[in-house]
């Protein structure tokens, strides 16, 4: 097995076996952002492709591209990390961001392109970097919005807002 395609491997392997410790209750609160993020990424890769932004050289398996495995092997794992960690702070957020995105792309793309797995093209590092942060700014977008839609719906046991239990309650007394 050649050298890079083990390193993309064990990256998966290592980020999805994490999700193991995120905790359940985590997992469904941000599980559909992620998914959301994931297919906003895949556009992405496409619009990518197509203009050459940048060529992803290895995949996990010949059967899955190399955009799939950075969107939904690693990517997706990471997404419900870093809203498990910092989602509701948002200065934290942002930090958390921008410190993971920074390295990713000063220190581990360098490590990957020497590895022949991805590489930037028409694309500089600077760029690249503005594509994700506009990518984080979406997801944290969409989890407000998810959140503030999900406090905003009424409960279906409550009259004009008002829980049932507590009307009968003070009827009794």
């Amino acid at each position: 097995m050649k050298k890079s395609k083990l390193v993309l491997i064990v990256m998966v392997l290592l980020s999805w076996s994490s999700l193991l410790f995120i905790g359940r209750r985590d997992f469904k609160r941000y599980l559909p952002a992620a998914v959301f993020i994931g297919i906003v990424t895949k556009l992405v890769n496409k619009v990518a492709k197509k203009r050459k932004w940048w060529r992803f050289a290895q995949s996990i398996h010949p059967k899955i591209s190399g955009e799939d495995t950075w969107a939904w092997g690693l990517f997706f794992p990471s997404t419900l990390w870093i809203l498990k960690l910092s989602y509701g702070n948002l200065r934290s957020y942002i930090t958390y961001n921008l410190v993971l995105h920074m390295s990713f792309v000063y220190l581990l793309l360098s490590f990957l392109k020497k590895l022949k797995i991805v590489s930037l093209v028409k694309l500089s590092k600077g760029q690249y970097l503005l594509v994700l942060l506009c990518r984080e700014i979406l997801l944290y977008l969409f989890q407000f919005i998810k959140e503030y839609l999900g406090r905003k719906k009424p409960h279906s046991a409550s009259v004009n807002g008002k829980s049932q239990d507590r009307q009968v309650e003070n009827l009794r007394s």
